[in-house]
């Protein structure tokens, strides 16, 4: 059969693993943590912590680790989506799962772009489960799911890895089944400088 298929519109997810020592980031982390959901009212029973900071990566010793994070944003950010603008980190912390632990979905407001990186994970230690919240008008029987018609997608966690995704997209952290502590490392991006290629009406400067 001669056709395309063209993802018109789609939200872009940016896959890495990336070559650091996660047993060391882990080793460097305080216990300074709270429940993700001690401030918001959640659905989960069980839910996992954050860490009380929301700027690890401004901490010196963690400035090895936001610089390999910054490359690879603007690998995706320069090279894939051909953006022009500079962008900053305004919001990173730690997530700590523990056995049995989960957390409810959610997404992060005032962000464009947001990342996750894996730092202690094994088989069970819980996916990570994207949904598609908008208005779907119909509910139609699906003979085989894919990035094309599924209303939710899980990655699966592994040492290094790094997500990228659009800040909109709900997600939540699947129950870990695993006997270790789940730890991974959270952040967002938002546009710096002159933002717009319009008129002087509706450019604005961050």
């Amino acid at each position: 059969m001669n056709y395309d298929l063209i993802p018109l519109f789609s939200k872009v997810f940016y896959i890495k693993n990336l070559d650091i020592d996660t047993k060391k980031i882990v080793s460097m982390m305080n216990n300074n943590f709270e429940k993700a959901g001690s401030k918001t009212s959640v659905d989960t029973e069980n839910i996992c912590s954050s860490s009380t900071s929301m700027s690890v990566l401004e901490q010196n010793k963690f400035s090895f680790l936001k610089k390999q994070i910054m490359k690879e944003f603007y690998n995706f950010a320069h090279n894939v989506m051909k953006y022009k603008n500079e962008f900053k980190i305004t919001t990173s912390w730690f997530t700590k799962t523990e056995t049995s632990q989960s957390s409810n979905y959610h997404n992060h407001n005032n962000s464009m772009i947001s990342g996750i990186l894996y730092l202690q994970t094994d088989d069970n230690s819980g996916n990570i489960s994207f949904e598609d919240f908008n208005n779907r008008r119909f509910n139609l029987n699906v003979e085989k799911y894919n990035i094309h018609n599924c209303l939710e997608y899980q990655f699966k966690p592994t040492d290094g890895l790094m997500i990228l995704f659009p800040s909109e997209v709900h997600h939540k952290i699947l129950k870990n089944n695993s006997n270790i502590v789940r730890h991974s490392l959270a952040f967002n991006f938002l546009p710096i400088g002159k933002i717009g290629d319009g008129d002087n009406y509706t450019n604005i400067q961050i």
